[in-house]
């Protein structure tokens, strides 16, 4: 049987617009965790930035998941969301 999953296009200003929308939500998770890393609202604020990870493959497709996963990786450092990330990948993924 057939992959029914088609990708959807992309372009460059999509990707973009991906970047900004992911970096954003990072930025809000590093900022929540700053404050509590055990509270609610970094719980949601990483929930968030799966949600977005997931719906970006989804829809768009493997590649633009790495692509917009690599320009959030060069513009920070290692986060406990990327470290949490891999962990869940090497079982999720």
């Amino acid at each position: 049987m057939k992959n029914m999953q088609t990708e959807a296009h992309f372009d460059a200003e999509t990707i973009e617009r991906l970047e900004e929308q992911s970096g954003l939500l990072l930025k809000i998770y590093e900022a929540e965790f700053a404050k509590d890393p055990t509270s609610p609202a970094t719980e949601s604020s990483r929930s968030n930035m799966i949600a977005l990870r997931h719906s970006i493959h989804q829809i768009y497709g493997q590649a633009a998941a790495v692509e917009v996963e690599s320009s959030l990786d060069s513009l920070t450092k290692l986060t406990p969301y990327q470290s949490q990330r891999s962990e869940n990948c090497s079982r999720q993924c």
